[in-house]
């Protein structure tokens, strides 16, 4: 279908030049503007299309530029852009593992040997709120040193009580009481996941045996790992977590400052709100990192033309002559180029290319723009 709506601006642009009043122009060349690096010294059909070579005439070749009438513009669906000023929206995807908050990390450990009468019913893996009982216990050691401070009221007794892992909790109780307890309940100190958890009941314990590990999760860390060269360019970056089909923005993204020796990639950690449990420890995610450019001039990328030789775009001028000018092209992305060598303001065709690229080829005007470049 696009080709044949081309092929219909170009049998249009024949048929008009023909029909012109041609009086004493003078003609430089014959042309198929299908194929127009290929010049012919008379009129004639093309050998290439089912239509009549086009005249070029000399004053066609006059100005810088050309221009396209009105129907012939419309039939080929040309449109314009402005140039403006503005930012590219760079984004990269990166590998990521949801984890435990490490700063939200409880280690249950008794600081003196005991006996277990209860175990609750968690088992690692396991979610408990801070305060939940995991276990009921009788520590020796702590009955003695209750027994000292209710004789003799000293100070000295309450610090062995601290130092043997009694709570402020339960010192106080004692120091309103008076009695001598023997069972004492063990508590989960935080929030989070029991990802350690070895009380059972009627089993003895040792000083300094570890009773529960728990790990928080709200909020879960997001691990992303990131090549080193690229790492660089991250610094000024914000970060968002595909998980799913959806997308949540991450809160205190950091690198962090060393590389790993076998990966050669920087670790990037995030935070991520869970104040339901939604997301679970070691789960895979994406990491995406967005970045903006330093401001510059944009046309979309489609309006760029490149043959390898000489980058430009086709302009549209104040008189309606489009005119072809060199550009380099700083940076794309989204459809969305970044240039230099054009002005604020100034309008680029950015559909119907092939044909105007080709007109500007016949009047000359790329040999004066390579000439001048």
């Amino acid at each position: 279908m696009r080709t044949a709506l081309v092929l219909i601006a170009l049998v249009g642009l024949a048929v008009a030049a023909q029909s012109g009043d041609q009086g004493d122009r003078k003609v430089l060349f014959w042309y198929d503007p299908m194929y127009p690096n290929v010049k012919f010294d008379a009129a004639g059909p093309s050998p290439f299309m089912d239509m009549d070579l086009v005249p070029k005439y000399a004053d066609e070749m006059d100005r810088e530029g050309f221009k396209i009438d009105a129907a012939q513009r419309q039939n080929l669906g040309l449109k314009t852009a402005a140039v403006r000023y503005g930012e590219l929206d760079f984004s990269q995807r990166f590998p990521a593992v949801i984890a435990f908050n490490g700063h939200q990390k409880a280690v249950v450990q008794h600081r003196a040997a005991g006996f277990v009468h209860k175990a609750y019913p968690f088992t690692t893996g396991d979610y408990a709120k801070k305060g939940a009982p995991l276990c009921e216990v009788t520590i020796v050691e702590w009955a003695e040193a209750q027994s000292e401070y209710i004789v003799t009221r000293s100070q000295t007794a309450l610090n062995r009580l601290r130092l043997a892992g009694m709570s402020e909790e339960e010192i106080e109780e004692l120091k309103k009481r008076l009695v001598v307890k023997t069972r004492f309940i063990m508590k989960a100190p935080i929030d989070g996941v029991l990802t350690e958890f070895n009380m059972r009941e009627g089993m003895n314990f040792e000083k300094s045996s570890v009773a529960a590990v728990i790990d928080g999760v709200d909020p879960v860390w997001i691990n992303a790992f990131i090549p080193e060269k690229l790492s660089r360019r991250l610094e000024n970056a914000s970060f968002s977590v595909l998980i799913g089909d959806e997308e949540y923005p991450l809160k205190n993204a950091k690198l962090l400052p060393s590389v790993n020796p076998e990966t050669k990639t920087v670790s990037l950690r995030a935070e991520l709100p869970n104040a339901d449990r939604k997301f679970k420890p070691n789960a895979n995610a994406i990491v995406k990192a967005s970045i903006k450019s330093e401001r510059a001039l944009l046309i979309p990328s489609r309006a760029v033309i490149d043959d390898g030789v000489l980058p430009r775009a086709i302009v549209v001028d104040s008189e309606g002559y489009f005119v072809p000018k060199a550009i380099k092209v700083i940076a794309e992305s989204n459809g969305m180029s970044a240039i230099e060598g054009l002005r604020e303001g100034e309008s680029v065709v950015e559909t119907g290319l092939f044909l105007i690229d080709s007109e500007a080829n016949i009047n000359g005007a790329l040999d004066r723009l390579k000439k001048y470049d």
